[in-house]
């Protein structure tokens, strides 16, 4: 298979780093934490925080990795006596704080990223699992797992309503037992809570909650151990992975889909072994989801000593709801993803291997030129329209297809390498030509397609 190079120059050293980068590859594995749970992405694309969640509280080892998305390297790691057990890591809008949420405790430690240094502290939570920022930054929403005696005493059914500007708790909305991962809509007039309950097939739920009021308005049913939700781009959709029981039985094997104008479950895909963590491209088109375990251990086809196998991530192509391959292999329990804001690459926290995984995801930035080429013979006139493109990201593409219609069902033709220059006879001189070029990868995946108007002689 042809490897495609990209050149990184790091102008500091005057140095020259050479990938080779493979769509939906594992690029680079970087060593972190114990127990890595959660992760963000700097708006900037430059920086990741991850959330080591220590499980076992070893003395010492509850920190936050801050990873180099340049070198792929940890850039420091940051301790703090505040953290117990740190599981999901939310960066705001402005790139400017981190909150962690601790897992064991009744807290969520400030990150100031200027300083990699924990300058803040909100109390009052019972084992806090997830931290959703409204889209003008000024409220936060922190679901409560509970902590085992918590849930089993029938705790871990709050979601807390925090100011940030306060740092304080103002007000508590009631939903289902344990809730485990929340999500808002685009323009901030909804949230979306999923409640793990039980773990037991159809017994978990996501509730709906009108931000305006901060009251649940409609309760969905049929989820199985729901892990993580993720709401796409437009709005129109919400993705929950099903898990299962933590108890193996039953093992969760799929991804339901919200229709959110109904707020109905519209579709069901089926995925790997106890799907974890989930997140969608920002051109919301592929969603990348975490299988905790793949593989059957137990002589019987049971699920023993999981812990040993590795895990892998499923790309799924949003618009027909189906898997597409590859199926990524990733270390041992991939917890959760995080995709780059310019949607260049997917980091993947493996909670066992100790580790994250950087997947090169296929984007690409096509800057495409067109213009007319007048040929005269004669008393005859002749038209044939030319267009070049350039071509720049982390992972390209392996052609290029060229469409006169923007359904991409007029095929002018594909370029399978440079020089990327293509000439179309134009049909009719009267008329004014538009033509769609879309990159394609392997496993049907392609760019958004890039539409060009030929208007001018060249």
């Amino acid at each position: 298979m042809k490897k495609i190079y990209f050149l990184i120059f790091i102008l500091i050293t005057h140095s020259v780093l050479v990938y080779s980068v493979e769509p939906n590859t594992v690029i680079a594995t970087i060593p972190v934490g114990l127990n890595p749970a959660g992760i963000a992405v700097t708006p900037n694309n430059l920086f990741a925080y991850v959330a080591n969640d220590n499980q076992n509280n070893i003395p010492g080892q509850d920190t936050v990795s801050v990873l180099n998305l340049t070198t792929n390297v940890v850039d420091q790691t940051i301790s703090s006596t505040t953290f117990n057990q740190p599981y999901t890591i939310t960066i705001n809008a402005s790139g400017t704080k981190a909150y962690v949420t601790n897992s064991n405790y009744t807290t969520v430690s400030i990150v100031d990223i200027s300083a990699n240094a924990v300058t803040g502290l909100i109390t009052g939570f019972d084992g806090p699992s997830g931290f959703a920022i409204t889209p003008d930054g000024a409220t936060a929403y922190v679901n409560n797992y509970g902590s085992p005696e918590g849930v089993m005493s029938g705790n871990g059914t709050k979601v807390n309503i925090v100011d940030l500007t306060t740092l304080s708790i103002t007000g508590t909305i009631i939903v289902d037992q344990a809730p485990a991962a929340l999500a808002l809509s685009p323009d901030g007039k909804h949230l979306y809570v999923a409640s793990y309950t039980n773990g037991n097939l159809g017994a978990g739920t996501v509730d709906v909650v009108d931000t305006t009021s901060n009251l649940v308005t409609t309760t969905i049913l049929g989820f199985s151990g729901p892990f993580a939700i993720t709401v796409t781009p437009d709005g129109q959709y919400a993705y929950v992975t099903n898990f299962g029981s933590n108890n193996f039985s039953p093992v969760g094997t799929t991804i339901s889909v919200i229709d959110l104008n109904t707020n109905n479950i519209s579709d069901t895909i089926t995925v790997g072994i106890q799907p974890d963590g989930l997140a969608i491209t920002p051109d919301g088109r592929y969603a990348y989801a975490t299988n905790y375990n793949t593989l059957y251990n137990g002589p019987c086809g049971d699920y023993t000593d999981l812990t040993a196998a590795q895990g892998t991530v499923n790309i799924i192509d949003i618009a027909t709801n189906t898997v597409i391959s590859p199926m990524i292999p990733v270390g041992r329990s991939p917890a959760n993803v995080a995709i780059s804001p310019d949607g260049q690459f997917a980091y993947i926290t493996n909670y066992t291997s100790n580790t994250v995984d950087v997947i090169a995801l296929p984007a690409a930035q096509i800057t495409i030129q067109g213009c007319k080429i007048v040929n005269r013979f004669l008393t005859q006139i002749d038209y044939c329209n030319k267009l070049t493109w350039t071509v720049s990201g982390s992972s390209l593409p392996k052609s290029y297809s060229i469409y006169r219609d923007a359904n991409l069902t007029d095929l002018a033709g594909t370029i399978l390498a440079e020089p990327f220059i293509f000439f179309d006879h134009n049909r009719n001189p009267n008329s004014t030509y538009t033509y769609y070029i879309v990159g394609n990868y392997d496993g049907g995946i392609t760019t958004v397609p890039l539409a060009i108007t030929i208007t001018q002689n060249c």
